[in-house]
């Protein structure tokens, strides 16, 4: 360790005016990065740095990115500790939920007899196992499982009403940890845990005591120092867990949130039922007409595709989230058609505006989510405004068939086919309705203040859905000032008795949330700033807008070990047609079929040569990854591998840990070994290739022998993109705009800036929805975002097999990557992102990520030495 150290500080550079030779400092407030190459000693740091506190009466908690990790280094600093001499203690800290099912899972892995497992093994088993004595004192209708013991909600027998907590919390191995995070001084946790875990056991924290405190809580005020590890993954966490789920309307459960609230405030004050009457009202009324009208068959959520009468065909809706404008560029090629536009190409934004018209202003038109459109709009459109407002507010009255009625004839002579003129009709109600309920769901978000002083278990469970994002009563909006909701109808298969509307919504502000953790977030639930240390080897790269922190790097290490990274094309051939294979972009039925011929050819003419070579040289590192986008194409490209000509063995095939899920997977001939994400750190030992998900391979895994890393190349065969369509993915890009068009530094109009970050943050809203679909055609900034990300995750995925000092060469495989067409390859992206940054980024880029930077400006031509 004192080796690895000694590197990491002879290299490490700062803004600081100390040198980080002499002193690493950490002030309490915004998030400081230190950011360094995978395999360079970072987690040698935090392991050390938490002896350290613990030996000088400190205390210092570690937030890691997975349950894994977490064991993993309490058991590290634990021993360190001993070693040291020292009573100090370390503890993990998980939730207590799935504690039964992660000792299952290691218990699952043992070989042999327990006795004879490592002292490790038999540590984590202790830490994650315990017993349960309730089944023996309570009678139960249906047992519970294990872990799912109802330790705090225990029900005494008729005629008793009143709840109970078990005896035994006090002293149950399941709530060990969370009594040892009391005292310990090393506290280690992971991501998730510490966004949403809360503490089950009441505690005295800062002299008074407390119950249900959340973890975040817990450690801010317990902790002289947070450390996070992989940071941009961190805030990539925040974003997923951004959301909130409520059901608006059930067809198969006799309650629910709304209805619930709905019966119970005639208990209310007349001044409460004043105040929330109009809004709940309203809710119910949106929510029960909509998913009625689906159950009729008279309203469809759905995507439409291909053309004709069949598409009206009963059973056509989807399942998936809609978005109240998710259809936009649809509907306004159907209303415009003289306007001529294509898939294409990108809607005009006066196109746009006048489509925003046609919504009916509500009467606070500034507490809606989409600005009302100021497009003067012409007689047709002014018809179909005033009806969409009938339809709205009926009086009493179900206007539905009437107000389509009117609309089709409104619409006859600018939609001259009929279908298309059936649909137009049914977008413009859905997105007026969906654009309703996003308002009339905002409204009652601004009150679940009010809902949860009512004292109502029914007001206090509508609050607790409403609430979205981490740390949602400390930053409950991002930069749009506004929730992103979607919607969705399942149980269509017996509508009448199981259909049932469901909103999702997004919100928050995870960029500040990560970035201010220290200061912010810190102040509003400990009433003190903390030093925050972010840890990561990708936590600066302004384009990518999951992983971006928007914090100082106040340390780094440049990535300078010439020649250790080499990016390369390769252009797979179809031995009969000759032409190169491409998997991303192609439509998915020929998925299945390309991915078989490129795994049968990548192996022949490239996998097997390469790893005869390295063995003859290495044969500690002469194993490979092949990369992918899911578990399903692992499944066709092991096939292809498999029917090789040269193959002779030593496949292994990633599979997910759910055994249901694994069960759904297409089947594979015998031979090929299935690996567990917990399993891919055996793979040297059980074979030569791995072929893996992008996202499960890209971070925290170690598949090394010794010190060093037992792969050497890596094989990218589908081009990892994301999803804008997906609604985490259009947050980040949303929120990371409006961040990104503040001052750098503070001015004295902090009211004016955020309003233009929130105008920017609009802005991008309104780019992403009017965007045209499929990668090739959409807008330049967002393609470069896409990509930003993925060399974020193929920096990370090169770390994994530069691990120990290594050399690594990544093989950009799929021919989506080199298709140069539409200027979408990946070469000419790369080019005109190095343009648009400004001097100061090329700079920051260089210091940081030298050698891996100049692989990707090579792969595209661009010379490093002249950036």
């Amino acid at each position: 360790m004192h080796a690895v150290l000694k590197n990491l500080f002879a290299q490490l550079q700062t803004t600081d005016a100390v040198p980080a030779q002499e002193l690493i400092r950490l002030a309490a407030g915004p998030m400081d990065i230190l950011n360094a190459p995978t395999g360079t000693g970072k987690s040698v740091l935090v392991r050390v740095a938490a002896s350290w506190y613990a030996i000088n009466g400190r205390t210092v908690t570690l937030v890691l990115p997975t349950v894994e990790a977490t064991l993993s280094a309490a058991w590290d600093i634990s021993r360190d500790l001993e070693q040291l001499g020292r009573t100090e203690t370390c503890t993990p800290l998980m939730s207590p939920s799935r504690l039964h099912e992660r000792a299952m899972k290691v218990a699952a892995r043992i070989e042999g007899s327990l006795l004879d497992q490592p002292e490790k093994t038999l540590w984590k088993l202790d830490q994650l196992s315990h017993g349960c004595a309730l089944s023996h004192h309570t009678q139960s209708s249906h047992p519970y499982p294990p872990g799912q013991e109802p330790c705090r909600g225990l029900s005494p027998l008729p005629p008793a009403t009143d709840r109970a907590a078990c005896p035994w919390t006090a002293t149950c191995g399941k709530y060990a940890q969370h009594r040892q995070a009391c005292t310990a001084s090393v506290v280690v946790t992971n991501h998730h845990n510490f966004m949403t875990g809360h503490f089950p056991l009441g505690i005295r924290l800062d002299g008074r005591a407390v119950a249900d405190v959340s973890v975040a809580e817990f450690v801010l005020r317990r902790s002289h120092t947070v450390m996070i590890d992989e940071v941009d993954q961190f805030q990539s966490t925040a974003l997923d867990l951004c959301s909130s789920e409520l059901v608006l309307d059930s067809r198969r459960q006799p309650t629910v949130p709304l209805r619930e609230l709905d019966e119970d405030k005639a208990k209310l004050p007349p001044e409460a039922v004043k105040a929330l009457c109009p809004t709940i009202s309203h809710a119910r009324y949106l929510s029960e007409f909509l998913l009625a009208s689906v159950c009729e068959d008279l309203l469809h959520l759905r995507h439409y595709e291909g053309h004709g009468p069949s598409r009206e065909r009963p059973g056509v809706n989807s399942t998936g989230w809609h978005l109240a404008g998710s259809r936009d560029r649809r509907l306004i090629t159907l209303l415009f058609p003289d306007e001529g536009i294509t898939s294409e190409q990108e809607i005009p934004e006066h196109l746009f505006d006048q489509l925003k018209a046609l919504r009916p202003a509500p009467p606070a038109s500034d507490d809606t989510n989409e600005p009302a459109g100021d497009a003067g709009l012409p007689p047709h459109l002014e018809a179909v405004r005033r009806l969409l407002g009938d339809l709205l507010a009926p009086r009493g009255e179900d206007l539905l068939a009437s107000v389509q009625l009117e609309l089709n004839e409104v619409l006859l002579d600018v939609v001259k086919d009929p279908h298309d003129r059936g649909e137009a009709v049914e977008l413009l109600i859905v997105r007026m309705w969906l654009a309703e309920l996003d308002d009339t769901l905002g409204l009652l978000r601004n009150k679940t203040g009010q809902l949860r002083s009512l004292g109502m278990r029914s007001a206090r469970k509508l609050a607790q859905r409403l609430e979205t994002g981490v740390a949602a009563h400390i930053l409950p909006y991002g930069m749009l000032g506004k929730a992103i909701t979607g919607y969705r109808v399942t149980g269509l298969d017996n509508p009448h008795k199981n259909a049932e509307l469901t909103a999702q919504s997004i919100s928050g502000d995870p960029h500040t949330y990560t970035a201010q953790l220290g200061s912010i977030v810190s102040l509003a639930l400990a009433g003190v700033e903390r030093p925050v240390l972010g840890l990561s080897a990708t936590a600066y790269f302004p384009q990518a807008v999951r992983e971006h922190v928007h914090a100082d790097v106040k340390w780094w290490m440049t990535d300078a070990a010439p020649d250790s990274i080499r990016a390369k094309r390769r252009m797979i051939t179809d031995s009969v047609t000759q032409r190169a294979i491409q998997i991303s972009g192609i439509p998915q039925q020929h998925k299945r079929e390309a991915l078989i011929k490129l795994g049968d050819r990548l192996y022949d003419t490239v996998i097997h040569e390469e790893l005869a070579r390295i063995a003859r040289t290495d044969p500690d590192r002469a194993h490979a990854a092949v990369v992918v986008n899911s578990y399903e194409h692992c499944r066709h490209l092991a096939l292809g591998i498999h029917s090789a000509g040269q193959y002779t063995g030593g496949l292994c095939v990633a599979v997910p840990a759910d055994r249901h899920w694994r069960a759904k997977l297409p089947p594979l001939p015998p031979g090929i070994t299935e690996l567990t994400p917990d399993e891919f750190e055996d793979f040297p030992r059980k074979g030569k290739i791995l072929v893996v998900p992008m996202a499960r391979i890209a971070r925290g895994l170690n598949i090394v022998i010794g010190t060093k890393s037992a792969i050497t190349p890596v094989y990218l065969c589908t081009r990892p993109l994301a999803l804008l369509t997906d609604p985490a993915e259009m947050y980040a890009s949303v929120n990371a705009a409006g961040i990104s068009s503040l001052p750098s530094v503070p001015t004295s109009t902090p009211v004016a800036d955020l309003r233009e970050a929130r105008a920017a943050a609009w802005a991008r809203m309104g780019m992403i929805m009017r965007s045209a679909p499929g990668f090739i055609s959409t807008a330049h900034i967002l393609q470069e975002e896409i990509v930003a990300g993925m060399v974020v995750d193929m920096i990370q995925l090169a770390g994994r097999a530069r691990r120990g000092g290594t050399d690594m060469t990544l093989h950009l495989v799929d021919y989506a990557f080199h298709e140069d067409s539409w200027q979408s390859d990946l070469a000419g992206i790369l080019r005109r992102m190095h343009q648009r940054w400004p001097a100061d980024v090329r700079r920051q880029m260089n210091a940081i990520y030298r050698e891996a930077l100049a692989a990707f400006l090579a792969y595209a031509g661009i010379d490093p030495d002249a950036t």
